[in-house]
This record gives structure tokens, sequence and C-alpha cells, in this order.
């Protein structure tokens, strides 16, 4: 992962712990606007984490072709004979994450206790992606789905690089004052 990815992805963690702590804070108008902000650029976080890990896993000489099918979202196809990667394939959040584990922890993600509530959240986040009614979120709620994609890169960078994600620590305190 290059090291402006990772300060981009690290960044947006602290900026969803930020919302979050905004939210605690706030008066209820206020306070939903900040909690379906620390939801959204959580999971962007996760994603973006997640994309830059691929990123370094792929680049590896050991890295097969199905392997970077899964890790680069791309579909595998025939060319003149020769197996390679196609056009863009998206795999699930769920699904990327499993592969993760899988592959480098040796272990189900729902071996972790994050992954419940981490599955919960994302449930939540499609639903204010894609709402078909009111999304309500409590504080409680989205401070889980936080502490979940925390435990889960944590977890996700013991497995791969063999220790711990930088931010694990810290857990929901940010470190932006805006």
């Amino acid at each position: 992962m290059s090291t402006e990815v990772d300060s981009f992805s690290i960044q947006l963690l602290d900026e969803a712990k930020r919302f979050l702590e905004k939210a605690q804070a706030a008066s209820d108008e206020e306070r939903d606007a900040y909690l379906h902000a620390a939801l959204m650029v959580g999971f962007s976080a996760l994603e973006s984490h997640l994309n830059g890990i691929a990123d370094e896993l792929s680049a590896r000489p050991t890295a097969s072709l199905l392997h970077n099918a899964i890790l680069l979202e791309k579909d595998v196809k025939i060319e003149s004979g020769v197996w390679e990667l196609g056009r863009e394939k998206f795999y699930r959040l769920e699904d990327r994450i499993a592969f993760l584990t899988a592959e480098y922890s040796k272990s189900t993600p729902s071996s972790y206790g994050w992954w419940s509530v981490l599955r919960e959240g994302i449930r939540a986040r499609n639903s204010l992606v894609h709402p078909r009614e009111v999304v309500a979120l409590e504080p409680a709620d989205v401070e889980r789905f936080l502490a979940a994609i925390i435990g889960a890169l944590n977890d996700i960078y013991l497995g791969i690089f063999k220790k711990g994600h930088p931010a694990f620590n810290r857990g929901l305190q940010s470190r932006m004052t805006f």
C-alpha cells in the first residue's frame, strides 16, 4: 500500500470517528447528519484499507490469477488461449473480507466477534445508500459498527502483515478536532 493511500485510509477512519464524536454531542438534527456521515465514511475507510491491502498483495510474486481476480475485483477471461484478468467485477464487501481472513488468517470471518456487527453495519450502510424507508441510527449502533470496522481491520492486518492496524489501540478516539 502506498504511503499516500495508507494515510488517506487512516484519515477516513479518523474522520468517521470524529463524526461519531460530534454526533454524540449534537442536537437531534445535527446528530442524524453526523451519524450518517460517520457510517458512510467509516465504510469508505474500510473499503479504502481493503483496496490498499489488495494492491499490495496482488503485487506479490506468489499471487495467483484467481487471488488477483478477487483482490483487484476483476473478471477472469481467456485471451488468445491464455487466462488473464478482464473487466471489473465487483465482489461483495463481506466476500472480500471472508477471502482475506480465510486465505491469510486461516479462519472464517464468523469466528471473529466483530463479524455479525460488521454485517449489521453493512446492512445499515446499504439502507442509507439505497433508502426505501427512513433510516434511524442511534449513536450506540454507529459506535458498534465503527468498532467492528476497527476490529476487522486489526485482525486482517494481523493475518496478513503479522502486526495490528496502526489505529487499533486508539479505539474510537479520533485525532481530529474539526
